[in-house]
């Protein structure tokens, strides 16, 4: 069957930042193409503001990935490292989230080369398959704008990969690090003036830092481009073979009693295979009208294994034991036969493969008491392919700087998803034991999902940035989104399946004003709309009478509505030679926000709702510097991000109890209300730089805490240091360290229940806290060799 998909686009901007590292003063740039397939676009940046991050940057930081850049450099910008794991967290912007996990609500779209990267079946964003080397420059666009689509709830993410064009030197780079971390790049390119090849293959191991953790990276990007006087294409081709181990959030208290390091139970191990192709085509018809456009197929096999303690009793059945669905308040407590709890008082499990009479005794010699685990596995394979085109027309009126886009664009996608709770044997007797988990070959019937999803989404969208007076600038903006999600359940029919056809359509205006009248001042205000429809995920998990576990199962299909979210936002930047102000007011409200209501003692049971409404607004302060030798930068953001409509927050294990009652103005968990962060850089000598980096988060709520009623996370702070050397004009030698005062803190928390698992190897440990510890102080070598 053929799918379209495809990506967007958006007007003509303008933004202030400083030049390349190496000039001498602050330069007030340009960025061109706020529609991600544009290059096109005037100095004028009407919606919201403009963060980035060029390639220098990048390469003078030595992060280890894309999110630690992105934590470390942009403003009102967080991370929560739910998994431990460097390529899995949570990216946070102005309260609203790009994750790889289900279960949280995306409100950030990502777009590598003007290809969207949500994936079709979540919304999620994978952030292990970005190659940080391949990147020459990483676009923060922040507000609700229409033209970039669906998700662009709180802002969008634009990344722009390199080209023979762009870097014209060959270059291999061979990292070591702390916990194992090695790492190899190759980096190919040249030109002959009219094609350009650009080669980058990234090949990164480490043993993780918390137990049983290791991971494995393989990306390749190959890029072909073209240019002459008219026409521009790009081929890009990228391909990525990982697999990630991140063993989450642990008890808060085992931390302690056994180590920093400790897990809770495992594996829980995700590998992605990206494999993707795209077009990008731009061609000049006249003085006064270009047509430019992209087109790519891509396709994406995400396998998770998770192990975890179990819901599962013993139970009497037809004369014999098998396993029943049920919880501790079950159980008799006496291992005798007799005090077993009978089947007909709870609900005997039906295994894969044989009739719902057959017992677990009938088909294992296994005491059913030790089966106390399960091993869940989930697959997705997401395929889309899609295109967008849009003319460009500028100079529209006689006078001025004036531009009208009009485009037209597809993304269909088809994705088919398979899991399985495998009934497992849990390694908890000792404190030697690993809690990992081995299957018995037995599978619960009921668990067993096999979905097949078809999406289709259109779009037509117009943008036109006048300028109504030298110093005075409008820009209007609009799209129009018709979307259709088709859900079969290969398992099920009829009611209480998945099958279901949902569709939705919205129009999503945007206007914007820019004023620079005044010496070295402008002044900046917008207004902007965007939706986002419920994702399959979403609406296979959204049934309050029968919760799903996630990523894993899924239960009938109730609908919910569509996102919709709204921003309004003033700004001004003051520019001077060396130095730049910024200031930004914004505030962003949602209706019909989705959330995931825990509805067991796992954080990862429960289903999808709407909320009626959510708030996000907040201040942020800039400012840039050079003088000499130095090179500063400061940012603070406040962020108020709340629940404006009263609900009921089941959180069956909040330290509280139990249906706990939020109000209007209740903070949304998770979410650090502060943030700082100042980076100092200073030139040593020609060849040597050395830098430093302060980063500062308050405290925030633990998920499962929407009323607000406990402890908090508390706040935290990490000093980051960097040093670069250049040996010769080829060879340089690179080195970080992060946190580098080896500061122990969390940044992330929610509640579960841990008596199951620990109680008989540390029964001291009670608390329902999980948190996700931070990685403790380390560091990373690099030798870098240009040919």
């Amino acid at each position: 069957m053929k799918h379209f998909s495809s990506i967007v686009f958006l007007l003509s901007i303008g933004f202030y930042a400083y030049g390349k590292q190496g000039e001498q003063q602050i330069e007030k740039i340009s960025i061109h193409g706020q529609t991600p397939i544009s290059p096109h676009g005037n100095e004028y940046y009407l919606l919201g503001t403009v963060q980035q991050i060029n390639s220098d940057t990048i390469n003078k930081s030595n992060a280890m990935s894309l999110t630690e850049q992105m934590n470390s450099s942009l403003a009102s910008l967080s991370i929560n490292d739910v998994q431990n794991n460097p390529f899995q967290p949570d990216v946070q912007y102005r309260g609203f989230t790009a994750s790889p996990l289900l279960g949280l609500p995306q409100g950030i779209s990502v777009y590598l080369n003007g290809v969207r990267f949500n994936e079709p079946f979540g919304d999620t964003v994978n952030w292990d398959l970005f190659s940080l080397s391949s990147i020459e420059k990483v676009t923060l666009y922040s507000g609700s704008n229409p033209i970039f689509g669906q998700n662009t709830l709180g802002g969008a993410l634009s990344l722009t990969t390199k080209n023979g064009f762009d870097i014209e030197h060959n270059e291999l780079s061979l990292q070591v690090g702390s916990f194992g971390q090695k790492q190899v790049n190759l980096q190919l390119s040249g030109n002959n003036e009219r094609w350009a090849y650009y080669v980058n293959a990234n090949s990164y191991q480490e043993d993780g830092w918390r137990d049983g953790s290791p991971s494995e990276i393989k990306q390749l990007l190959v890029n072909i481009s073209y240019r002459s006087p008219n026409f521009i294409t790009d081929l890009f081709m990228a391909a990525n073979d990982n697999k990630m181990v991140g063993n989450g959030a642990v008890p808060i208290e085992l931390l302690s009693q056994q180590s920093l390091t400790a897990i809770y139970t495992q594996p829980d191990q995700t590998k992605t295979q990206l494999g993707m192709i795209g077009l990008n085509l731009q061609t000049n018809l006249s003085s006064s009208y270009s047509l430019n456009g992209n087109i790519y197929y891509r396709q994406n096999k995400i396998a998770s294994i998770n192990g975890d303690d179990s819901d599962y009793l013993p139970c009497m059945f037809s004369g014999g034991i098998t396993l029943c669905e049920g919880d501790d308040d079950d159980e008799s407590g006496d291992d005798n036969l007799e005090d077993v709890v009978d089947a007909e008082e709870l609900e005997a499990v039906t295994f894969v493969g044989y009739d719902e009479t057959i017992g677990f005794s009938d088909l294992s010699n296994l005491d059913a008491e030790e089966v106390d685990g399960t091993r869940n596995t989930g697959k997705t394979d997401n395929s889309s392919y899609g295109f967008t085109t849009q003319l460009v027309r500028s100079d529209l009126f006689t006078h001025g700087n004036n531009e009208l886009i009009i485009g037209i664009g597809a993304d269909k996608a088809s994705i088919d998803f398979a899991s399985d709770s495998e009934f497992a044997i849990l390694h908890n007797d000792t404190i030697d034991d690993d809690r990992s988990v081995s299957g018995v070959g037995l599978y619960d019937y009921d668990s067993m999902v096999r979905l097949k999803t078809n999406i289709s989404y259109y779009y037509l969208y117009l943008a036109n940035s006048i300028e109504l007076h030298n110093d005075l600038s409008l820009n209007l903006a609009a799209r129009y989104n018709n979307s259709q999600i088709r859900m079969n359940d290969l398992i099920d029919s009829g009611p209480g399946s998945l099958d279901g056809v949902h569709k939705y359509n919205h129009f999503n205006p945007a206007l914007g004003l820019s004023y620079s009248g005044l010496d070295n001042l402008t002044l900046k205000a917008s207004y902007s709309q965007s939706s986002r429809t419920p994702s399959p995920a979403e609406l296979s998990c959204a049934d309050e009478e029968d919760p799903c576990k996630l990523p894993n199962g899924f239960v009938s299909d109730p609908p919910l509505e569509q996102v919709i979210v709204t921003t309004g936002e003033v700004g001004a930047i003051y520019h001077k030679p060396n130095q730049q102000y910024s200031l930004t007011l914004y505030s962003s409200v949602s209706e019909n926000d989705i959330i995931f209501q825990q509805a067991g003692n796992k954080p990862s049971q429960g289903y999808f709702v709407n909320i009626d409404k959510t708030k996000r607004q907040g201040i942020e302060v800039s400012s840039l510097f050079r003088f000499g030798d130095y090179r500063l930068s400061a940012n603070y953001n406040f962020l108020d991000a709340t629940f404006e409509s009263p609900y009921i927050s089941f959180s069956p294990v909040n330290p509280k109890g139990a249906n706990r009652q939020v109000s209007p103005g209740d903070t949304i968990p998770g979410q650090p209300k502060h943030q700082v962060k100042l980076l100092i850089e200073k030139e040593l000598t020609r060849y040597i730089n050395i830098g430093g980096e302060y980063l500062y988060s308050s405290s925030q709520f633990y998920r499962g805490d929407e009323a607000n009623e406990n402890d908090k996370i508390v706040g935290h702070s990490v000093v980051n240091m960097y040093l670069n050397y250049g040996i010769t004009p080829q060879l340089a030698l690179s080195v970080r360290i992060n946190n580098l005062l080896d500061k122990q803190y969390y940044t992330f928390g929610t509640y579960g229940e841990s008596e199951e698992v620990l109680e008989d190897v540390y029964p001291e440990v009670d608390s329902v806290e999980f948190v996700g510890p931070a990685k403790p102080r380390s560091f990373a070598i690099t030798l870098s060799y240009k040919f």
